[in-house]
């Protein structure tokens, strides 16, 4: 999945592999799906000076935008990649 950032004039792409995830409360995992991914994804995080929670807010609002379902990172998340967690809540009212 490809998802565009944004920091100051300069944009960057990311292709994002996405796995369910097995452990630590994560739903779902989001890996860069190469090293060339993974370099472009540092030099986002450092150009914007801030944390992996940018990368990880912006990823989740993009599945947001794909599934119509509400999805939350996962902070502190132990694993390699960024851990996201699906709104079951939001998931049961769709289903009634």
């Amino acid at each position: 999945m490809k998802i565009n950032f944004k920091a100051g004039n300069k944009r960057f792409t990311i292709d994002f592999s996405i796995s369910p995830g097995i452990s630590s409360g994560a739903h779902f995992v989001a890996m860069a799906k190469s090293s060339k991914e993974l370099d472009t994804l540092q030099d986002y995080i450092s150009s914007r000076g801030s944390n992996d929670d940018a990368v990880a807010l912006g990823i989740a609002k993009a599945i947001e935008q794909k599934l119509k379902l509400p999805i939350e990172p996962v902070y502190g998340y132990q694993g390699a990649g960024y851990g996201l967690k699906i709104d079951l809540y939001s998931v049961a009212t769709k289903l009634r």
